[in-house]
């Protein structure tokens, strides 16, 4: 028996080829407790171990076989497979602009309800300007790293093709280093001013590093990973 089951070479062939994760694991759920069956039958009926196990192959089909009348029902499909453009690169891209306007929306409601029930004010800050950045920083650096990560995840489990990750990714990235946010409370802006908007931020390192981080900390790692399983076993290319 290989490690991880009986099917586990057609299993992974399956998730390969789109077959969604949940109804894949109920179908291999099935296919064993029927092999095991008729092992069992083939057993009680005097065969020993080895014919009977082969015997219970031989009555169930190939994994070919299998795989062929598996596939050929497309309501088993995953839908992140049949829209991979969507699952991989435009769902993740868009909860950019939605985890923005949540953190900014949770910023100033944090800012107001710091200044409106707790009297924090310019004079008296506390951890008001501290909890604000710290929000928009996750809008500008971390968002960005979790869309894409999450893009890639989805990917690696569904064994997809490296493809639409690597759009999604690089999009993401663009459009996190481009994104703008800041907070000033000052003498200038003694209540408090929020900016927000997409477009060159000016000088420095930041745009080019909000740019590399999502590449570098996710789409390299997850890279590394496709073709380290690739090397391991040729025939996931398929």
């Amino acid at each position: 028996m290989m490690p991880g089951g009986r099917f586990a070479n057609l299993k992974e062939r399956l998730l390969r080829a789109g077959i969604a994760p949940r109804p894949l694991r109920r179908l291999i759920l099935e296919l064993e407790m029927h092999f095991d069956d008729l092992v069992s039958e083939l057993r009680a009926a005097g065969l020993s171990e080895e014919d009977s196990r082969a015997q219970a192959a031989a009555r169930l089909g190939t994994d070919a076989a299998l795989e062929a009348s598996i596939l050929a029902r497309p309501e088993l499909k995953s839908w992140a497979r049949r829209r991979p453009w969507a699952a991989f690169a435009l769902l993740p891209l868009i909860s950019m602009p939605l985890q923005f306007v949540a953190t900014m929306l949770l910023t100033m409601g944090a800012y107001r309800f710091s200044v409106g029930s707790l009297g924090a004010s310019y004079e008296h800050q506390g951890m008001v300007p501290w909890i604000c950045r710290a929000l928009l920083d996750y809008a500008l650096w971390l968002a960005p790293i979790i869309a894409a990560g999450l893009a890639c995840l989805l990917a690696a489990r569904r064994r997809a093709p490296v493809l639409w990750p690597i759009i999604g990714t690089l999009l993401i990235a663009c459009l996190g280093a481009f994104t703008n946010a800041g907070f000033e409370w000052s003498p200038s802006a003694p209540h408090g001013v929020f900016t927000a908007g997409i477009g060159f931020p000016g000088k420095g390192p930041g745009v080019a590093l909000r740019l590399l981080a999502p590449v570098v900390l996710v789409l390299v790692p997850f890279l590394w990973i496709a073709r380290r399983d690739l090397r391991r076993d040729p025939a996931r290319a398929d």
